[in-house]
């Protein structure tokens, strides 16, 4: 009957013993990852997980020189961009059947 007893209060001190651990581990956790975020955030800042650092967001005028609110203008290529020499020598045009004869 004794040993029964020695063996639940193990058990009980074993659970305690993992729910202190467990509960210690949770408030390390917000300490050190969970407030700084929070506060970053809470600042207008954007908190990288990756390098656990604040950083203030730049403004995306200031980059790009324009003004604000106005769209960004894309060029896109045209069917003259074809013929726009950019150093590269041009292929040949020949028909299959002489560049064939050609290389024979």
């Amino acid at each position: 009957m004794k040993t029964d007893k020695n063996l639940i209060l193990r058990v009980k001190l074993i659970a305690l013993g993992v729910f202190i651990v467990a509960s210690i581990g949770i408030l390390v956790y917000g300490a050190l990852y969970e407030m700084p975020r929070r506060k970053c955030e809470a600042n207008g800042g954007w908190w990288s997980d990756k390098y656990r650092a604040c950083k203030t967001p730049v403004y995306l005028p200031l980059l790009t020189k324009r003004k604000a609110g106005e769209p960004q203008k894309i060029l896109w290529p045209t069917e003259d961009a074809k013929g726009a020499s950019n150093g590269s020598p041009r292929p040949l045009d020949q028909p299959a059947a002489s560049a064939a004869s050609a290389s024979k």
